[in-house]
């Protein structure tokens, strides 16, 4: 073989041995960093042995370029690995360490992220870290300052400490929500003590006028529950004919003066006091009841008709009218009240028979004493005309016994005569 072919025949393998590993290399190492340091070290080595081949074949004298040329190409990998590999890995070292060290505020540098290897995926896996951190930490902080609508999203599904972050908000959430739930159910309890207690003084300040009662607890209950209308209906059981009276009414700071009658089991309110049960509508029948305010005069959108019932006995019926909802807090008040108001209503009526049977009682008493007066003037008149006939009897009697005594003078002085006249006839 002619040994002037050799070189460019070397060549010609050398470019081929490369070609082939760089395919081989790609296939096998494709997007990985071991692909940048395959290459580079397996060109030094074809290279540095391409060298050694050519340098054997033109004598020892040739070491003195050769030896220096191979520790270039080994600087130039190791530069090359280094500027490829090395410096990025010790930049994402540096942001690992930052984010070990808990400082979130870190940077990547691009050049770092278009790259298609681990180091590529690593920095986009820091990058997505630190996004991640940063979203939790300002989570967390919103949490911290009380703002637990705040969100974020997980970093996937086996994000653990993202969990434990929502289940913390969840948490958070329901305690907030309880707390909540409990300072209403306090507020609704403190309304309904401060309202009972308001009523019970109104109940004790108004036990006698059963008119001025009505309105006070009226007009006292639209107010204190910011409704719009009301009014209290009284069983009238006076006569035979019994039914339910409209004692006062009460409607946007205005007392009401209406004569309404409702018959027993007539319509709803009739027959709430029938049933003795409280009946609660939001949708009421057309033109059942109508507010008049300076809105105009419009249908109420609630009407609440409670009985004031105690124990089984029911004297009358609240019927209550709003444009917004009654809250169930609301009627269990209106029921308490109702059953006060029915308990003062029982006690006035029951002080009002009282009151009435004594009256009767002393008005009978005085007839009997005026009878009993007028029995003793008759029984009087009545002893001094005994005493009158029997001084008149006496009287007569003395005078009967007077002629008697005359009568017999005259009878002994016509005797006397007669004998008298007798001897002078004689004579």
């Amino acid at each position: 073989m002619d040994t002037r072919l050799l070189p460019p025949l070397s060549v010609f393998l050398l470019i081929v041995s490369i070609g082939l590993m760089i395919l081989i290399m790609r296939l096998l190492f494709k997007n990985s960093v071991l692909f940048k340091i395959g290459i580079s070290t397996a060109i030094v080595i074809i290279l540095a042995s391409f060298i050694s081949g050519i340098q054997v074949k033109l004598g020892p004298l040739h070491n003195l370029w050769s030896f220096p040329l191979q520790v270039l190409m080994a600087i130039a990998a190791y530069t090359y690995i280094s500027r490829n590999i090395k410096r990025p890995l010790d930049e994402i070292l540096q942001v690992v360490q930052k984010i070990t060290d808990g400082n979130l505020k870190v940077t990547i540098d691009d050049a770092i992220l278009e790259k298609k290897d681990e180091l590529g995926r690593i920095g986009k896996a820091m990058v997505q870290l630190s996004r991640g951190l940063n979203e939790k930490s300002r989570f967390a902080s919103d949490i911290g300052e009380g703002n637990l609508n705040s969100s974020f999203e997980k970093l996937g599904d086996q994000d653990e400490f993202g969990d434990a972050l929502l289940q913390m908000q969840d948490s958070l959430k329901q305690a907030r929500e309880e707390e909540q739930k409990r300072k209403e159910e306090d507020q609704r309890r403190n309304w309904i003590t401060e309202g009972m207690a308001k009523f019970a003084d109104i109940l004790r300040q108004n036990e006698e006028d059963k008119e001025e009662l009505a309105f006070k607890i009226i007009s006292n209950l639209v107010k204190y529950m910011n409704i719009n209308q009301g009014g209290l209906f009284i069983l009238n059981d006076e006569t035979n004919d019994k039914y339910l009276e409209l004692l006062s009414c009460y409607a946007f700071d205005r007392r009401k003066f209406l004569n309404r009658r409702i018959e027993i089991g007539e319509g709803l309110l009739g027959a709430c006091f029938v049933e003795g049960k409280t009946t609660y509508m939001t949708k009421l029948p057309q033109d059942y009841i109508r507010i008049t305010s300076g809105l105009g005069d419009e249908n109420p959108g609630a009407l609440l008709l409670v009985p004031l019932k105690l124990n089984d006995d029911v004297y009358g019926v609240l019927e209550l009218a709003s444009f917004k909802p009654f809250l169930e807090h609301e009627i269990e008040f209106t029921e308490k009240i109702a059953e006060s108001v029915a308990s003062a209503i029982s006690s006035l009526q029951t002080s009002t028979r009282t009151t009435l049977l004594l009256q009767k009682s002393q008005q009978q008493a005085e007839e009997m004493r005026a009878q009993e007066e007028e029995m003793r003037q008759n029984m009087e008149e009545l002893t001094a005309t005994q005493e009158a006939l029997e001084q008149k009897e006496k009287e007569n009697y003395k005078r009967v016994k007077k002629l008697e005594m005359l009568n017999r003078r005259l009878a002994e002085e016509v005797e006397r005569l007669e004998n008298l006249n007798a001897e002078k006839a004689i004579q």
